[in-house]
C-alpha cells in the first residue's frame, strides 16, 4: 500500500468559506440597512434565545441522522413503517409545546426554555443505553422525551428573539433566526455524524480482516455493511450484520452523549 494522498480541495473550499464569510460581516457592519443585523446578536435578550434554538438544531438533526437509520437498518423495519414510527417522538412535542406555553404564564420564559433544554438532554442521556437487541417502545421512548425538551425550548426560544427584537426589525430578526438554526442543523450533522462514525468504523475495523470480500465498505457505513452482507455466505453475513448493527449504536451512543452535553449546558446558558 502506498502512501496517503493529500486532497487539498477541502482545506482550500474551507479558507475560501472562512473569506468570504468575513467579507460577508464586514459589509454587514457598514451598510445601513443590513441583510443580518449583527448589533441585534449583541443583545443578551436576542441573541441568547438565539443561540440556544442554534444548539437545539444542532443536535435535533444530528440526531435524526442516527434514528431513521437506526429503525431501517437495525432493527430492520420497512421505509413506510420506519416512517410511521419516526412520528412517534411528535407526541412528545405535541404534549410539550402547551405544557410549556402554559407554564410560561406563570414562571420566567427563560426558565422553561431552559428546563426544556435539559429534559431534552436527559432523551439523550436515555437514547445512550439503546442497543441493537433494544424493544422500539425503549428507543422511541427516548426520542420522545428529548423532542419533547427540544420542541418546549424552541417554541419559547423563537417567541423570545423575535419579542426582543424592535418592531421595525423584525424581517431582520426572523432572517437571523432562520440563519442560526440552518447553521445549527448543518453543524449537527457533521459534528454528531462524524462522532458516530468515527466510532463505527474504529470498532469494524478490528471486528473485519483485512481479507475479507468488501471489508472497506463494510468498514466505512452501516449502509455498506448491509450491502455487502447481500453478497456474502449466510453465515459470514450474519456475523458482519451483528458487528456492524453493534457498532453503529454504539456510534449513536457516543453521539448521544455529545448531544446531551451540549443541551445540558445550553440550558445552563438559559438559566444563568
Amino acid at each position: 500500500m502506498g502512501p496517503a494522498r493529500y486532497d487539498p480541495l477541502p482545506a482550500v473550499t474551507m479558507g475560501v468559506g472562512l473569506v468570504v464569510g468575513f467579507v460577508f460581516v464586514r459589509r454587514q457592519k457598514h451598510l445601513a440597512h443590513p441583510m443580518i443585523d449583527l448589533g441585534l446578536l449583541g443583545r443578551r435578550t436576542f441573541g441568547g434565545p438565539v443561540f440556544a434554538n442554534l444548539l437545539a438544531m444542532f443536535a435535533t438533526v444530528g440526531m435524526a441522522v442516527f434514528l431513521t437509520q437506526y429503525l431501517q437498518s437495525v432493527l430492520g423495519l420497512s421505509p413506510f413503517r420506519a416512517a410511521l414510527w419516526s412520528l412517534v417522538p411528535a407526541v412528545g412535542a405535541a404534549v410539550a409545546a402547551p405544557v410549556a406555553a402554559a407554564l410560561a404564564q406563570r414562571v420566567d420564559r427563560a426558565y422553561v426554555m431552559g428546563g426544556g433544554l435539559l429534559v431534552s438532554a436527559c432523551g439523550f442521556l436515555w437514547m445512550t443505553q439503546v442497543r441493537a437487541d433494544s424493544a422500539l417502545w425503549f428507543a422511541l421512548t427516548g426520542a420522545a422525551l428529548y423532542a419533547g425538551g427540544l420542541v418546549a425550548a424552541m417554541a419559547l426560544a423563537t417567541e423570545l428573539a423575535l419579542g426582543a427584537a424592535p418592531p421595525e426589525r423584525a424581517g431582520s430578526a426572523a432572517a437571523v433566526l432562520e440563519s442560526g438554526q440552518e447553521l445549527g442543523g448543518a453543524l449537527g450533522m457533521a459534528v454528531l455524524g462524524s462522532i458516530g462514525a468515527a466510532v463505527y468504523s474504529r470498532e469494524m475495523a478490528d471486528a473485519v480482516p483485512a481479507g475479507m470480500p468488501h471489508a472497506e465498505a463494510v468498514r466505512e457505513t452501516l449502509g455498506g455493511a448491509t450491502a455487502a452482507a447481500a453478497r456474502l455466505p449466510d453465515e459470514t453475513a450474519d456475523a458482519v450484520l451483528t458487528a456492524a448493527r453493534d457498532a453503529f449504536t454504539h456510534g449513536m451512543s457516543f453521539a448521544a452523549v455529545g448531544a446531551a452535553v451540549v443541551m445540558a449546558a445550553a440550558g445552563v446558558f438559559s438559566l444563568a
